[in-house]
């Protein structure tokens, strides 16, 4: 609002200077001087570019001669309102949105942490409402102890037709969220992605530290979810079920089924390699001990054979 009540007043101040500017008589110049700026404020877009396309042809087509120095510094200073309304303020927005959003935070045990009122922190401090905002990605690396070493997760809004996306990073030496902002214009799984508020209610009804002991021990463990509903059938993964604040194991006979997954397991180090002065410069892990917990599952009929 502001912003556009200042581009008004920018513009009729400036064409109301060019008009008193008249040095000879000439008829409808108001008119002309106003054309002028229209030519030079013309755009025209290529490839989502927008290009001077009006003062590109003021260049080529028009000579005036009688107050030709005011009417070209009416086509100008449209030039400079286009340079302005097309150019810099659309690349201000971005730079502002793209900016990089700094909360200092410092996280609990993965045992004893809240995961929703961390959420509750970020879509706060992001201005969302968390009924609107889907859960891409979640995913959590902490030790037996349960010292948190590695959490993010992704997060999509719908707004004004187009996609924002949220990339949430924590830094656990440094004790602070990253966020990260985009825009796109299409995102072709956001129906089937789970709603984040709901996610986080059923990731704290998981005692973490109850299904770390059950894995036994080793040196790191993670949690994992994708966040869109998809199609399960991984007997092997020791599916359970988490509904009406319950969890239950599920059968292999219950499966497949159409769910939200939560995944966790345990790091296995399969190898590693050390430079001369026996300093570890690659690892090679492999997941263990999977456990996975479904939620809102829809069991799926076996078609039959005709």
């Amino acid at each position: 609002m502001i912003a556009s009540i200042i581009y008004i007043v920018l513009v009729v101040g400036g064409l109301l200077y060019l008009i008193k500017k008249k040095r000879d008589t000439e008829a409808k110049f108001t008119l002309k001087i106003i054309g002028y700026y229209i030519l030079g404020v013309f755009a025209f877009k290529f490839n989502g570019i927008a290009l001077p396309l009006g003062f590109i042809i003021y260049l080529l087509f028009f000579l005036p001669k009688v107050n030709a120095d005011i009417k070209r510094q009416a086509a100008i200073f449209g030039l400079i309102i286009f340079i302005l309304v097309q150019w810099i303020t659309p690349f201000t927005v971005y730079m502002w949105e793209s900016r990089t959003i700094t909360i200092e935070h410092e996280l609990e045990s993965a045992y004893t942490t809240d995961f929703a009122e961390e959420n509750e922190l970020i879509t706060k401090e992001l201005k969302l409402e968390e009924s609107n905002v889907k859960l891409d990605n979640f995913s959590m690396d902490y030790t037996q102890s349960g010292k948190i070493t590695d959490l993010s997760w992704e997060m999509l809004g719908e707004e004004d037709n187009e996609y924002i996306y949220y990339r949430i990073q924590y830094f656990t030496d440094k004790k602070k969220y990253e966020i990260s902002k985009s825009h796109h214009e299409t995102w072709s799984q956001f129906l089937f992605l789970v709603d984040t508020k709901y996610y986080f209610e059923k990731l704290d009804l998981l005692d973490i530290q109850d299904i770390t002991i059950a894995k036994g021990k080793f040196s790191s463990y993670k949690l994992f979810s994708f966040g869109e509903r998809s199609q399960y059938g991984f007997a092997e993964n020791e599916p359970h079920v988490i509904s009406n604040g319950e969890i239950k194991k599920l059968s292999e006979k219950q499966l497949p089924v159409d769910a939200y997954y939560i995944s966790t397991y345990a790091l296995k180090k399969m190898s590693e390699e050390t430079d001369e002065q026996g300093n570890i410069v690659q690892e090679d892990w492999e997941g263990t001990e999977f456990t996975d917990y479904l939620f809102d599952i829809t069991p799926i009929e076996e078609e039959e054979d005709f």
